[in-house]
C-alpha cells in the first residue's frame, strides 16, 4: 500500500487525544498532516480523502459513546476506500461502545478500518483519576501499535486487502447523555475571552464569559482547562460527588487494548 499522505484527526477538547493520534501518526511512512475538529466553525468545509492516503482519527469517550459533537464533525470527513486508524481515549473507567459508533460512524463515511485502539487518558473532569496519562509506559506502547500499523499498510497492495477489524461494543449502543458540570467563575476572571473562542459548541455568551449556556454545554471541561487565569471551575461540592461517584470504577489502572 503506498500511501502519500497521513492525516491525524481529532477532537480533543482537553488535548490528551490529540497526544494520542500524534504519538501514532508519526510513526506512520508519508507525507503528515493534521486536523483539528474541536474548535467551533461556523462553515465547516467537507474534507475528502483518497485510497492512496491514510487518517488516524481520534475521539474522547463521553458516557461510553462519541460525543455527539464529533459525531456531527466527523459526518464532514469523506474517504473513498481510505485506511483508516480509529481511536477513542477514555478517562480509566470504561469505552463501552464508543469504538465500535466510531467504525460505524467512519465506515459510513467511505473509510476502512485498518486498525483500532482504546486508550486510558486523564478523566476530563475528575482530573485524579488517571492523572498524566497517557504516561511513558502507555506512550510507549502507542508507538510501538503505530509501528505495527505502518507494517501492515507495507504488507498489503491496497486497501481492499484490509481484512476486517473486530471492535468491542453492543448494538443498539446505549443511550448518550452528558453529566452537566455548572462552571463557577470567580473574581479573576480578567475578560480576556480565551474561553468564548475554545469553546467547542460556542456555549459560552460572546458578551459575558460568566454567562453559559447550559443545555449547549457538553461538558468537556475545555474552558477551565485553557483558563489562563484559572477562574473557571466546577462546584467543589459537585467535584466530590463525581469523585465519589467515579472512585470504585476508575481507581484500578486499566492498560491500552489494540486491534490489528
Amino acid at each position: 500500500m503506498n500511501l502519500k499522505q497521513i492525516t491525524g484527526i481529532y477532537f480533543s477538547p482537553t488535548g490528551s487525544t490529540k497526544t494520542v493520534v500524534e504519538l501514532v501518526a508519526q510513526e506512520l511512512y508519508g507525507a503528515r498532516e493534521s486536523l483539528d475538529l474541536t474548535d467551533a466553525a461556523k462553515n465547516r468545509p467537507d474534507y475528502s480523502f483518497t485510497e492512496n492516503e491514510a487518517v488516524v482519527v481520534g475521539v474522547p469517550v463521553y458516557g461510553g459513546r462519541v460525543p455527539e459533537t464529533a459525531v456531527e464533525r466527523l459526518k464532514k470527513l469523506h474517504g473513498h476506500h481510505t485506511p483508516a486508524v480509529l481511536i477513542v481515549t477514555y478517562g480509566n473507567r470504561a469505552y463501552e461502545d464508543a469504538l465500535l459508533e466510531l467504525k460505524d460512524i467512519m465506515t459510513g463515511q467511505g473509510f476502512c478500518t485498518a486498525a483500532a485502539a482504546a486508550v486510558v487518558a486523564e478523566h476530563n473532569i475528575a482530573r485524579n483519576y488517571a492523572e498524566g496519562r497517557p504516561d511513558e509506559e502507555d506512550k510507549k506502547l502507542l508507538r510501538k501499535f503505530g509501528q505495527q500499523v505502518d507494517e501492515k499498510f507495507h504488507f498489503l497492495a491496497s486497501c481492499y486487502e484490509l481484512p476486517e477489524v473486530p471492535v468491542k461494543g453492543k448494538h443498539p449502543y446505549r443511550e448518550y447523555h452528558t453529566v452537566p458540570m455548572k462552571i463557577k467563575v470567580s473574581s479573576s476572571c480578567t475578560d480576556c475571552g480565551t474561553c468564548i473562542r475554545k469553546c467547542p459548541v460556542q456555549a459560552i455568551s460572546r458578551t459575558d464569559a460568566r454567562i453559559t449556556d447550559e443545555e449547549r454545554c457538553i461538558s468537556c471541561m475545555r474552558c477551565v482547562r485553557v483558563c489562563p487565569a484559572g477562574a473557571r471551575k466546577v462546584s467543589p461540592l459537585l467535584m466530590m460527588a463525581v469523585r465519589q461517584k467515579l472512585k470504585k470504577v476508575c481507581s484500578d489502572r486499566k492498560e491500552p487494548e489494540f486491534t490489528l
